[in-house]
């Protein structure tokens, strides 16, 4: 068999060649008549070449390199998320709804000098600039969003407009040979009682995943869908949908700053997805704008709710309201910062509410319970213990060296969430029986 590495690169000539005629949609609100952002996977991943030939040629980022972005979810930040990888630097997401704190220390520990920008990143980026003086350029996106930035120089950083950056840039680019196994995107876990610890996702594992997040275990999306993925691309990498998306021809509904219930129900009456993706208090926050609203979204197929470690990714009471007051099928999402999202998705296989928590993995990835005596428990409905992970897009070890490993157990991930697997291999999530104050 021939032995081709699995890139990012790859995922970035397959769909704007295969599925060129597919689209990203990104919203801009009805102020004024305003119309949404429209370009094809093919214009896309033109203006991704170019893009790269601008950070190489203008900035000198080399393979290796970091690139930071603190963006919403847009079509220029799709472009951010094809190009770095692709020319073998490193994407770092940087998440403008970070405290400022937690926004400084994960930049400084990315030490990326080159960052990208929009509307949603300039106000907290303006606010911790100073702060940064490891950056050397600033990317402003947007259009005419942006227009009151002036190229220039802020603290150390000098300013640069996205669009005259690119225009006119060429239209090919010597994609270096890259191995599999070298990082691709760059995440920072974030918490109040901890410092940031990096996690890198490498091309392999972006690949593999981006190709299983198409099948009906996890979304089952491919072409003649349209997704929108509300989950920020700046966090978990928007559930791993830009890449399945762009990989299997699926076309994009990127909200951009507008996350809100009203918005949010204006552009899938008017633009009808067939997916979306968010977490419990978006949909709360729709069902109510719905409620006083009413709109047509027969359109969506599936709402998928999305829950983090700790989390409840939303129980039956939303799904059944989901489901009867507007025909829409939900399921629900499990994923960490140390796994690539959603790690499984728990669908109602038997009618019975009870069975909406209940999590299938992936034959990638492998799992199972671990006691308190860290002897492995049965696949009984009944044990609970701490459920452990293994697979290509689990993480085995952060970046930075803060005292905190990863937690690790004979290299399976410790993931802190107490689980129960069932005799037919799905996982229930529990609470755990008494919270460690210490965390993880």
């Amino acid at each position: 068999m021939q032995d081709i590495p699995l890139t990012v690169t790859r995922l970035l000539v397959h769909g704007a060649l295969a599925h060129g005629t597919s689209r990203i949609t990104t919203w801009a609100g009805t102020a004024g008549g305003a119309e949404p952002d429209r370009r094809t996977f093919l214009e896309a991943g033109v203006r991704a070449i170019q893009l790269a030939g601008a950070l190489h040629d203008e900035f000198g980022v080399e393979p290796g390199d970091p690139v930071a972005t603190l963006m919403a979810n847009t079509a220029d930040h799709l472009e951010a998320y094809l190009a770095v990888p692709s020319m073998g630097a490193v994407l770092h997401t940087l998440d403008p709804w970070l405290p400022a704190d937690q926004l400084v220390a994960a930049a400084r520990l990315g030490g990326a000098r080159v960052l990208l920008t929009d509307p949603a990143g300039l106000a907290p980026l303006a606010s911790v600039l100073p702060r940064l003086t490891h950056l050397r350029h600033v990317i402003v996106a947007g259009g005419s969003e942006s227009a009151a930035v002036v190229p220039g120089t802020a603290y150390s950083a000098e300013v640069h407009d996205y669009e005259l950056l690119i225009d006119d840039r060429r239209k090919r680019y010597d994609w270096p040979e890259i191995d599999e196994r070298d990082a691709a995107v760059l995440c920072h876990t974030t918490s109040a009682h901890a410092a940031p610890r990096g996690v890198a996702y490498s091309h392999r594992a972006l690949y593999l995943h981006a190709l299983q997040a198409q099948t009906p275990q996890a979304y089952g999306i491919g072409v003649g869908d349209l997704v929108l993925p509300v989950v920020p691309m700046s966090r978990m990498l928007a559930w791993g949908l830009p890449y399945a998306a762009f990989a299997g021809g699926a076309s994009l509904l990127l909200p951009g700053i507008y996350d809100q219930p009203a918005p949010l129900a204006e552009m899938s009456e008017r633009e009808r997805p067939t997916l979306a993706v968010a977490d419990p208090a978006t949909w709360d926050g729709l069902l109510e704008e719905l409620a006083t609203r009413p709109r047509d979204l027969s359109c969506l197929h599936e709402a998928v709710v999305v829950g983090g470690p700790g989390e409840d990714p939303g129980g039956p009471l939303l799904a059944q309201e989901l489901g009867w007051r507007h025909g829409i099928s939900t399921a629900a999402a499990w994923g960490a910062p140390e796994t690539l999202s959603p790690a499984c998705v728990a669908r109602t296989e038997g009618g019975g509410a009870d069975e909406a928590g209940r999590y299938r993995f992936p034959a990638s990835v492998e799992y199972g319970v671990l006691g308190p005596d860290l002897a492995p428990l049965p696949w009984d409905g009944e044990s609970q213990g701490e459920l452990l992970l293994r697979g290509p897009w689990i993480t085995a070890s952060y970046v930075e060296e803060t005292g905190q490993p990863a937690p690790l157990h004979e290299g399976w991930l410790r993931t802190g969430e107490t689980a129960t697997i069932s005799p037919d291999g799905r996982v229930a999530m529990k609470p755990p029986k008494e919270p460690s104050p210490e965390g993880r």
